[in-house]
């Protein structure tokens, strides 16, 4: 018998090392969907808590998201907040 090994543990990085959709939108004070465009189009390193769902919650991992957030502050020639 084989036993299906769990998505999140296929991630190159701990799932516990995560932020959430609404928390990232709050951060960059954008709304929820652009975090979620920006998450389907790879700009920010995540994936679904369940895959096939239509509307399922994102998981975003936190290093890549502060990368971004740096990135982000470093081409605006602002300080870094990080």
């Amino acid at each position: 018998m084989k036993l299906r090994i769990p998505d999140q543990l296929l991630l190159p990085w701990s799932p516990r090392v995560t932020i959430s959709v609404e928390r990232a939108a709050e951060i960059l004070d954008v709304s929820r969907d652009t975090i979620e465009r920006m998450c389907q189009d790879g700009t920010l390193m995540s994936y679904k808590v369940r895959p096939g769902v239509a509307r399922s919650p994102w998981r975003i991992n936190y290093d890549a998201f502060v990368k971004y957030c740096e990135d982000l502050h470093e081409k605006s020639g602002l300080e870094k907040r990080f």
